[in-house]
């Protein structure tokens, strides 16, 4: 039901509408601006590694990348986003299964990080299901101002 293939700049038009509200794209990019930028959110493609999308027919189902390898054995998922029509589908299942096997194979990387913001639970549970595991926690504003909590995961790869 669903393919990958690399982002081009064209989609960003797509991906920047994913988020419904200031919530949701602060999940995806916490540092973006509701609406996002599309310029934006491709320039910020161009420094991480493996700007991905999901397809289904023809239609852009989901979108993510890796940043921060500087450690050269793991690197951070970010800016997961799954277009509003595709979510309960399994189309965030089998973007974070692409990026975990493209980490793995063309990155070569030992672990896989990411933090989930704690009101996020739909993504909480599903990184769970994925094997992820909790490690640590890091504080920050919400898209209200209000302090929430950042919970990082990792997951082994080999």
């Amino acid at each position: 039901m669903y393919t990958y293939r690399n982002v081009i700049e064209e989609d960003f038009v797509l991906i920047s509408a994913f988020p419904e509200n200031k919530m949701e794209q602060f999940y995806m990019f916490p540092s973006g601006t509701f609406p996002l930028d599309p310029v934006h959110l491709f320039e910020v493609s161009q420094t991480r590694a493996l700007p991905t999308v999901i397809e289904s027919d023809g239609s852009l189902a989901a979108y993510c990348n890796l940043y921060d390898l500087s450690a050269g054995d793991h690197g951070w998922l970010g800016n997961v986003i799954v277009n509003p029509a595709y979510r309960g589908k399994g189309a965030g299942r089998y973007l974070i299964e692409v990026m975990i096997e493209k980490a793995r194979n063309e990155l070569k990387l030992k672990e896989l990080h990411l933090v989930c913001h704690n009101s996020n639970t739909k993504a909480l549970l599903l990184y769970n299901k994925l094997g992820f595991c909790p490690y640590g926690m890091k504080i920050m504003n919400g898209h209200d101002g209000h302090e929430i909590v950042g919970i990082k995961m990792k997951l082994p790869l080999y």
